[in-house]
């Protein structure tokens, strides 16, 4: 009941903003019992209940999805089971030419309207409802086609109310008056009131059981549940309690509390990954960094150095530990639907401020690299998935979505936990960046990059090491110096023909088999490198020689088998000697 009890929490906390419409967000804190729902028709009456004017109401107008009153029946109605809203509701209820649904839709309104919770826009509503010349009206203003018997031509078009005439504080919208909804809440309270208590798995209170509880948490799973108990014949619940009682009770109250609360939250916090959607928030309403992202959001200050980049990483963790209080709670959550009807939560944790976020800063210090003309950066989790997962369709990586939400939760649950980097996919981006003859351009670069970052953060976690992101002169590992190797031959090709050459260097060419047999493969490419070595300038020649004599020289003392398979760590060493700026001949320096 964890994450029910925290969106209560989270309820409570932000209950002076049920109801009211803010611009910034994308959906507004319904109260309890209301929802949030599209309506396509917007009906303006008198203080009378007379008509005045009518309007389709746009798909993608402000305003569109609106806040409106529902019963507990009402709100999980499915099928052809016949449950009216209270208020706003689709022509099939509110029009006489169904009148089983206009009876029972009738006998809900007069039932608020005649109780001690009443409003002054339910009189004039309900008097024009009895009317009964709803379609005709819009009909007549062509909001709505008739059919030959006159029935309206779509009946699922819901309806919305604007009544004018009640003085500056009662007119206007129902779905935008606080006070509406208010009476509501009070009213459906005293309904209740009758109920036999329960004990809330929740809250811990004795209060009157939901019997249903909401669906459309997340927009994307719109019909699955989160709490469903109501099979009695199938398995939700046999086999391990005789009643659906047995397994949750949770108040109607606290549920109402917690599905809108989430509802909310999924939609102005929420981040979708490949189905999956990724909620981290504080109950409290103070604002967290995305578990999914850099500390540092918008900050575009390049950091050139490890120390600037450590400074910025350092800023940005006093930054959010001024604005979150160490002793606050944070919850990361995820949700998938397994079915159409089913809501699963995927994942699920809750930590004090500060360790969570020390916990990104920490995977921020580890997992990062120099992302050329950008700085020392961290790659995003998503940039981790898709250049490990991906494949390559028109030019770009894209993984499939089905992949990507689940390795997503995987790499979230590895930062929040503070668990070792996953093996598999430090090792993928190994191999991939073993390829990079397939990729091209800034694919190249960035794959290069992901790669790096990701080894930097392998290695540090499961083996201590702790790689710096600049030029080791000093370093006596194997791999490392094969890498340097690797990048001088390379570069000594590209410098003998040119940037605008268009072609592939015989170091990139050969990359593959110079990782699984670097003697071997180094004793290739210096055959090959001759003729280039024969085209440049003196100065990068001599050069290019001594660096290639200085790296073979650290590995002649190297112990063991030289011609062993490289470790992950040639790229490193190869990224490394390719972006080496200093002490570089000034023909070099003049031809970059």
């Amino acid at each position: 009941m964890g994450l029910l009890q925290k969106a209560v929490e989270t309820y409570d906390a932000m209950a002076h903003r049920a109801g009211k419409i803010d611009k910034t967000e994308q959906e507004p804190l319904a109260p309890i019992s209301h929802i949030l729902t599209r309506a396509q028709i917007e009906i303006t009456l008198d203080q009378d209940g007379r008509f005045i004017t009518a309007r389709t109401v746009g798909k993608d107008e402000e305003g569109a999805k609106i806040i409106i009153p529902v019963t507990e029946a009402s709100a999980g109605r499915a099928g052809t089971t016949v449950q009216a809203h209270p208020l706003c509701d689709e022509l099939g209820y509110v029009s006489p030419y169904n009148s089983k649904k206009y009876a029972r839709y009738v006998e809900t309104l007069t039932d608020w309207a005649n109780s001690e919770f009443s409003h002054p826009k339910l009189k004039a509503i309900l008097a024009y409802i009895r009317n009964g010349t709803i379609l005709f009206d819009l009909s007549a203003k062509g909001v709505i086609q008739l059919k030959s018997d006159g029935a309206p031509s779509d009946e699922k078009l819901r309806v919305r109310w604007v009544v004018n005439g009640l003085g500056e504080e009662a007119s206007g919208s129902c779905w935008t008056d606080k006070a509406l909804m208010d009476a509501f809440v009070r009213y459906q309270s005293a309904k209740q009131a009758d109920a036999s208590p329960a004990l809330c798995m929740i809250s811990g209170t004795m209060e009157p059981p939901a019997g249903q509880h909401p669906k459309g948490i997340i927009s994307l799973n719109g019909n699955a549940k989160l709490i469903s108990a109501n099979d009695s014949r199938g398995f939700t619940y046999r086999g391990r309690f005789s009643s659906e009682e047995q397994a949750a009770t949770v108040s109607y109250t606290a549920s109402q509390k917690a599905h809108n609360a989430l509802r909310w939250l999924a939609a102005n916090e929420g981040v979708p990954f490949g189905g999956r959607t990724f909620l981290c928030w504080n109950p409290e309403g103070n604002l967290v960094p995305k578990v999914n992202s850099s500390m540092g959001g918008g900050n575009n200050r390049r950091a050139a150095t490890p120390t600037q980049y450590r400074e910025q990483l350092r800023e940005a963790l006093s930054g959010w530990k001024e604005r979150l209080p160490a002793k606050a709670g944070v919850v990361i959550a995820a949700f998938d639907a397994a079915t159409t009807g089913r809501l699963a939560l995927t994942y699920y944790n809750e930590l004090l401020a500060s360790d969570f976020l020390q916990r990104l800063h920490d995977w921020e210090a580890t997992c990062c690299w120099e992302n050329g003309p950008y700085g020392i950066q961290s790659p995003s989790l998503y940039q981790i998935i898709v250049w490990t997962f991906g494949t390559l369709q028109n030019g770009k990586m894209k993984p499939d979505d089905r992949i990507l939400s689940g390795q997503m939760q995987r790499l979230i649950a590895c930062r929040v936990n503070g668990s070792l980097f996953p093996l598999d996919i430090g090792r993928a981006l190994a191999e991939k960046a073993s390829n990079l003859l397939i990729y091209e351009g800034e694919n190249r670069h960035k794959l290069l990059f992901t790669a790096c970052a990701a080894i930097r953060k392998y290695r540090f976690d499961h083996f201590k090491e702790e790689w710096d992101m600049a030029l080791d002169q000093n370093s006596t590992n194997r791999s490392y110096l094969f890498g340097r190797l690797l990048a001088v031959a390379e570069m000594v090709e590209s410098r003998a023909y040119g940037k605008d050459e268009g072609r592939e260097t015989n170091a990139l060419r050969l990359q593959k088999a110079f990782a699984l047999r670097p003697l071997s493969g180094w004793r290739m490419l210096e055959e090959k490198l001759e003729p280039y070595y024969k085209r440049l300038d003196p100065g990068l020649r001599q050069y290019y020689r001594g660096l290639e004599q200085e790296i073979v020289g650290k590995l002649s003392a190297a112990d063991g088998d030289l011609n062993k398979k490289l470790d992950d760590v040639y790229l490193l060493g190869y990224y490394h000697q390719r972006a080496y700026r200093k002490e570089k001949p000034a023909e070099q320096a003049a031809e970059e």
